[in-house]
Parts: structure tokens; C-alpha cells; sequence
């Protein structure tokens, strides 16, 4: 069971095992407390010697003669030994006086608690357990499964890089270090290759450690991935912008996309050979020809359940989702990039150490597309076309953040007239007068003409 990790199915059953013991367990609790059950005999100490002695239990009749035989020879000691001032003002008794009523009730005393009366903190114990378990075997096998592919992808990693696993820290170089962000997420860093400022890997694996998630992921199923960033310089890249994505989310992504929206236009798949689950968005079709080989089509088509998506651009600004607020300080500088999205087959479920190598057919098509984008370049009427089109853009921006700016600047006036008028009410009248009055001249100094003053030296 605790080879590969606990699985969900596991847990469900060491849950099950602990709640038939807890039943049994209750059942022959039950029988605790039978020896209470059966009538007690009385106990009778005595105050002289400090003896104990029990006597059989009798029943209800002959139980209440000996209480009222014992009542009246108890009255009739105290009458006879108390004086007549004892009992001035108060009427005599005599036999046929009602008699007051003494009921006996031999109850058990509950020495012990019962298994049923704490159902809910055993059942919380038992959900800590578990969670427990799942967190440690869960995140167990994270770092089984992304140590699994860096060893798998280290020498074609070393084979095209300086500097692989550089841990981001050390004022020294070092190699080798896969950094864990958390227990589900893995960062390679590589740095050290012609053409580009360094790459970063990242291993995003299912949230095994959350018993939530595992629980969400039996409802619908989701799969790790790996997204690959390539940073270029200015130099090795040109106004180049061109995606592959699965036909689904096309349309979405186009929209959300800043860079996708303004330049990309759909084309069609099927002329380069791709399925149809595929959509291509390029700005110039040179682009598309020019990346989408036979070579790069067809390592797609036969991987195509680990291959997700690519998105070269040279326009790189996010989401527009993150720009909505922003001005023009806070706005993104364009950055040239490709970003490659890959899946780790096994949906999960099936996910093992051992298939960690499937992704290295596109790990080899990646440094292919990298070392054909830093020697592309657009032709002249394609490269005058992408400058403009970005200059169009910029210009759009700029018209943006003036109205944001425009609106912030009266926001603000706003702002300091409304305090402005707090101040004002909590003024005497003859301040307020002052007050008015220094305003006044200030406004009609801003209105009116600037004259520079001169200073002439006579003499």
C-alpha cells in the first residue's frame, strides 16, 4: 500500500477498518454496565465500630413496613426523651396524622462513560488521521514524480545549457538544484545558451497533499503540467507573434490575451497538417510557414496528448484582465518570449516515475524552435506592417491612461474641495471670512495673465 503512496481508495478503506473497530467496540461496551442493572443490596454503616454489613434487598412491600416501622420507633424516642417546652405551639401528633412518604430509588452510579457518547470526537480524530496520512504520502509523491523528470531531462538539459538547476540564492554558481516553491510546485532554472537570457521550468503537479483536492479530483479528473518560459533578447527576436491551442479555449484566449487580441488572426490548421483539436493564431501567415514545419507538425501530432500549447511573441503583456485597473507606471513593459504548456500523461491517476520521459520528444522540439527563432527574420513589407500595427497600439494605450489620468486628476479635486468644506464647518464665522478671502486671491493669481518681473540695476 505504501510503495507507490497511499492512495484515496486506501485511505477510504483504513477509514472504514477504524469505524467497524469503533462498532464493535461500542457493542461490547454495552454489557458494561450490566452488573447495575440487577437490584442492589443495601448497604448499612455503622457509626460505633465503623462496620459494614450488607442486607439482601427486599421488596416493595416489605420495603415499606420496615420504613414506617422504623419512623414510628424513631418518633416515639424522641417524644419520650424531649421535654413539653420542645413543643409549645405545636398541635400533638397523633396516629391517625398523615404520615410523609419516603421513596427509595436504588440508582447506579455511572462510573464509567460510554463509547456512543463520543462518536463525534472519535470521528474528528479520525478525519485529522487521515488528512495526516494523505498530506505525508501526497506530497511524497510530488517530489518523487519531479525528481523523476529532472533526472529524466538532465542530459538533454546539460546538452544545451551552461548552467542547469541554478538555485537563485548563492553569490556562487551551482548546478543541479530543483527548487521546491511549495509541495506541489517545482522551479528549474537554466541559464548559459546563445540566443536567449535563460529559461524556467515549471513543474506544476496535482495538489496530492490536500485530501480536498484528491476528494475534487475523483469528480473531475485534471492532469500535471509543465510550462516552459524562454526569455530572448531584442536582438534574437523579431515581430513575431504565433500560437498553437487547443480549438476549445481559442476564441477565450484570443480575447483575454493582450498581445493575441490586438495582432493574431486565426488560421487554419488543417494546411499545415495538424489535427483539428488545434487552433493556429498568427499575425503574418511568413510566421506560420516558417515555425509550423513538417518536422515540428508531425512531433506534435504524435504527442499529441502531452502537447497543450505554444505562444511565441515579441508583445508579451499578460492578461487584459490584469490591466484593467493599472496606469501607465504600473503597465508591463513588453517582453519577447515563448512559452511552451506540456502535459504529463497518466491524468493523475496513472501518473508514475517511470513514464516521466514521454515529454522528451517535445523537450527536443522546444531547443529546435529556440534556435530557429533567434535566426528568423520578417521580410520588409511584413516588418513595416508589424511596426506600425504596434505603434497603433501604443497610441490606444497612451489614449487610455490620459482619460484614467484625466479622471484621477478630478477625483482628486474632488477629494480636496469636499475637505476643504469639512474644514470650513468647523470654523468660526470670522475665519471663515479670512479664510474665503485668501482663497479668493489665490484663484484670481491662477487666473490671471503671468507677468515675469524684471529687476533692472541702474547706476
Amino acid at each position: 500500500m505504501f510503495g507507490q503512496g497511499c492512495t484515496f481508495k486506501d485511505l477510504i478503506m483504513i477509514a472504514f477498518l477504524l469505524f467497524c473497530f469503533l462498532h464493535l467496540t461500542v457493542g461490547q461496551s454495552d454489557d458494561a454496565f450490566a452488573e447495575f442493572d440487577t437490584d442492589d443490596d443495601t448497604i448499612i454503616i455503622s457509626e460505633d465500630d465503623n462496620d459494614i454489613e450488607v442486607e439482601p434487598h427486599l421488596d416493595k412491600a416489605e420495603d415499606a413496613k420496615v420504613v414506617e416501622n422504623e419512623e414510628d420507633s424513631v418518633l416515639a424516642d424522641d417524644i419520650e426523651n424531649s421535654d413539653d417546652e420542645d413543643f409549645e405551639g405545636v398541635a400533638p401528633q397523633t396516629k391517625d396524622s398523615k404520615k410523609q412518604e419516603l421513596n427509595i430509588v436504588n440508582a447506579p452510579v455511572n462510573v464509567r462513560g460510554r463509547w456512543d457518547d463520543y462518536y463525534l470526537e472519535i470521528i474528528g480524530l479520525i478525519g485529522v488521521l487521515v488528512y495526516a496520512l494523505n498530506f505525508y504520502t501526497g506530497k511524497s509523491i510530488n517530489n518523487r514524480l519531479a525528481n523523476a523528470w529532472f533526472e529524466h531531462h538532465k542530459q538533454i538539459l546539460s546538452d544545451n545549457f551552461v548552467i542547469v538547476g541554478d538555485d537563485g540564492v548563492s553569490k556562487e554558481v551551482s548546478e543541479g538544484h530543483l527548487v521546491k516553491e511549495s509541495e506541489n510546485k517545482f522551479v528549474l532554472w537554466c541559464t548559459g545558451r546563445a540566443g536567449c537570457n535563460g529559461m524556467k521550468i515549471e513543474i506544476k503537479l496535482l495538489r496530492r497533499q490536500d485530501l480536498i483536492s484528491v476528494i475534487s479530483q475523483l469528480i473531475k479528473p485534471q492532469s500535471d503540467t509543465i510550462t516552459i518560459t524562454v526569455s530572448l533578447d531584442n536582438d534574437d527576436m523579431d515581430s513575431v507573434v504565433l500560437a498553437l491551442l487547443p480549438k476549445k479555449g481559442i476564441k477565450r484566449l484570443q480575447q483575454e490575451i493582450q498581445d493575441l487580441s490586438h495582432f493574431a488572426i486565426e488560421r487554419k490548421a488543417e494546411k499545415f497538417g495538424l489535427s483539428s483539436q488545434i487552433g493556429v493564431l498568427a499575425e503574418f501567415g511568413e510566421v506560420a510557414n516558417e515555425f509550423l514545419s513538417a518536422p515540428v507538425c508531425k512531433t506534435i501530432s504524435e504527442n499529441m496528448e502531452i502537447f497543450d500549447s505554444f505562444h511565441f511573441t515579441d508583445y508579451y503583456t499578460g492578461y487584459k484582465i490584469y490591466q484593467e485597473n493599472q496606469t501607465e507606471t504600473e503597465r508591463p513593459k513588453p517582453q519577447k518570449s515563448m512559452i511552451f504548456n506540456y502535459v504529463i500523461p497518466g491524468a493523475g491517476k496513472r501518473t508514475k516515475s517511470s513514464i516521466m520521459y514521454t515529454t522528451e520528444p517535445l523537450l527536443k522540439m522546444t531547443f529546435h524552435l529556440m534556435s530557429k527563432m533567434s535566426k528568423f527574420r520578417l521580410s520588409k513589407d511584413n516588418k513595416m506592417k508589424a511596426e506600425k500595427h504596434r505603434i497603433q497600439v501604443e497610441e490606444e494605450y497612451l489614449k487610455q491612461t490620459h482619460a484614467q489620468r484625466q479622471e484621477a486628476a478630478q477625483a482628486r479635486r474632488d477629494e480636496r474641495k469636499r475637505l476643504e468644506k469639512e474644514k470650513m464647518q468647523e470654523m468660526d464665522p470670522e475665519t471663515q471670512r479670512r479664510y474665503e478671502e485668501r482663497e479668493h486671491k489665490k484663484n484670481m493669481r491662477r487666473s490671471g495673465p503671468r507677468v515675469k518681473q524684471l529687476k533692472v540695476k541702474t547706476g
